[in-house]
């Protein structure tokens, strides 16, 4: 399968980030050939955003979080392992780096990490930044009421300390999913379940998933959005790129809408969007 075959490029150590047989199964929301279905140019009617390094600049405050954590144990923490976390909820992601780097065989347990991984979080979330690009785009949709949701993988406490300092940003997206504590949500990315709960949770609902815009910006996001069904577009951080990025965006750029360096160069015009006021 394709996509499980970029999921085997973006491990670390041999051993595979995710093996999820639902990976690209027909949701009962819509129809098998939507998922075949890849639409570069379709014509938008909703958008959903990622939020994490898509709209506030957070994933290096989580790079620092985990390292600290991980320093505790006597083992290093480096880009592959963020980018096999990256996108997943908490817990998930969590279950995930104990295999990966063989802590779960020392008996150190997931619940135990998130304790201290919280722990070092909140003393290191102060004023996160918002993405290049972002609140233009928010405001841009908003005025045009474009219909925008954000799905991401926190859980509902990490998501209020997160954004408590920029509401007038997300006070203009009324649909929020939180995958980390949905229980409607029965596994987070790549899995196709975050998009596919988002997408059915709109007033209106996307006439396709072709017509649902994502924005990510990791693998685990965009693999999600694809297998979703949604017209996907990836804007990668440079410093959290895998070392075997080249060969991993080889793969994945097929099913992509774009690869974006920000949002900052995004075009409306090309989806069906109206375009920014000049």
């Amino acid at each position: 399968m394709h996509l499980v075959s970029i999921l085997r490029l973006t491990c670390n150590g041999g051993r595979q980030i995710f093996n999820h047989s639902r990976l690209c199964e027909p949701s009962k929301l819509y129809s098998r050939r939507f998922f075949s279905d890849h639409a570069k140019s379709a014509n938008i009617t909703h958008v959903i955003f990622d939020f994490d390094g898509v709209l506030l600049d957070t994933e290096s405050i989580f790079y620092q979080t985990n390292k600290q954590c991980l320093q505790r144990f006597g083992v290093p923490y480096n880009k592959e392992l963020k980018q096999g976390q990256m996108g997943r909820k908490l817990e998930e992601g969590v279950h995930w780096l104990l295999a990966q780097t063989g802590l779960d065989e020392k008996g150190v347990t997931a619940e135990s990490y998130i304790s201290l991984y919280n722990s070092i979080l909140h003393n290191l979330f102060e004023n996160p930044r918002e993405m290049p690009g972002a609140k233009r785009l928010v405001d841009h949709l908003h005025k045009h009421e474009v219909n925008v949701a954000i799905c991401t993988g926190s859980a509902s406490g990490e998501y209020r300390l997160k954004t408590r300092k920029c509401q007038d940003l997300v006070e203009k997206i009324p649909l929020v999913v939180l995958a980390g504590d949905d229980p409607e949500v029965e596994h987070g990315k790549p899995s196709p379940d975050p998009y596919l709960v988002t997408m059915k949770r709109f007033d209106v609902r996307p006439p396709h998933p072709k017509n649902v815009l994502v924005f990510e910006d990791s693998v685990n996001g965009a693999l999600s959005g694809i297998a979703a069904g949604c017209t996907t577009i990836m804007i990668p951080q440079d410093e959290f790129k895998p070392a075997n990025w080249d060969e991993v965006c080889k793969k994945l750029k097929p099913d992509l809408a774009e690869i974006l360096n920000s949002l900052s160069d995004f075009e409306p015009e090309k989806y069906g969007l109206p375009p920014f006021d000049q």
